[in-house]
């Protein structure tokens, strides 16, 4: 009788193998021709609109008042559905409130009756983190936004840019896989602007998860995105997706002396000026 192996049947074999992993989609949030129109009103508030934004990305979207940009984060919140077109979130459609989303506003939307780190822990609350950890994690947070010292302090109590900062916190401690940003530094002043837009770049770097960001500003579009989509005047579609070139970590203030910038400023106006000039173009033909 021969003592060689014999080879393990083709079915035994098959039994044996691991299943092969499901990839995670590249994007992490798609927008397939979506077309989304409000009852009553007859222009759509945007339209045919395509982009996705890669898993990890900052993406920067920009456009005349009125072109879209905070309807599309809300239909990346799943807080309104398309009217046609599909809007994806790792790969599957969004049915419902998108929970992996963490959302900030122009306004902070503090609790006034909560303390800094009431706030700030709420989300942790909501998910039952165990007391020891949720501590732990809001003093980090309180630390890394530059709150030490106001902890106990209400939102009554805090300027505008701390105000601004402890809603960051809040939306960034329990770690979403997106989050989307609606002109979060609108209205600040010049000076605590470029300070929290440098302090959201290291806090993204650190994170690295998905960001979706709308603003007016073009010099915040370029200081802080790989990308920036530019919409056109409404109905919102979009006129152009425009790569930023700059490595990471980035220093705000000698991103201004690069030619690169000038560059890529001067695109973005040319764009964004063309989209200004249609209504005024329409009115005259009127």
């Amino acid at each position: 009788m021969s003592t060689a192996q014999q080879a393990p049947e083709p079915a035994a074999a098959a039994a044996t193998a691991e299943p092969a992993a499901t990839p995670e989609p590249a994007d992490a949030l798609r927008f397939e021709r979506v077309t989304l129109r409000f009852a009553g009103v007859e222009r759509p508030a945007v339209q045919d609109v395509s982009f996705s934004v890669g898993r990890g990305r900052f993406v920067a979207v920009i456009g005349p008042s009125g072109c879209g940009k905070s309807t599309l984060l809300n239909l990346a919140a799943g807080l309104l559905k398309p009217s046609e077109g599909d809007v994806a979130f790792n790969g599957a459609p969004i049915g419902g409130v998108n929970s992996e989303a963490a959302y900030v506003t122009q306004h902070a939307n503090l609790l006034p009756w909560l303390s800094v780190k009431a706030n700030i822990g709420l989300a942790l609350k909501f998910r039952k983190v165990p007391k020891s950890e949720r501590e732990e994690r809001i003093a980090r947070w309180i630390a890394l936004v530059g709150l030490t010292g106001f902890e106990d302090h209400y939102p009554r109590e805090l300027s505008g840019g701390m105000q601004k900062r402890c809603s960051i916190a809040r939306a960034l401690i329990y770690e979403p896989s997106i989050v989307l940003m609606d002109e979060p530094f609108g209205p600040l002043d010049a000076i605590t602007r470029l300070r929290l837009q440098q302090d959201l770049l290291d806090i993204w770097a650190e994170q690295r998860g998905t960001l979706v960001f709308v603003t007016h500003d073009l010099n915040e579009a370029i200081y802080l995105a790989d990308e920036v989509v530019v919409m056109s005047a409404g109905p919102g579609t979009v006129r152009r997706v425009l790569p930023v070139p700059f490595e990471r970590p980035r220093d705000i203030g000698s991103l201004v002396e690069s030619s690169d910038f000038a560059e890529i400023y001067n695109d973005l106006w040319s764009l964004f000026k063309s989209e200004l000039d249609v209504p005024a173009a329409e009115a005259a033909a009127a």
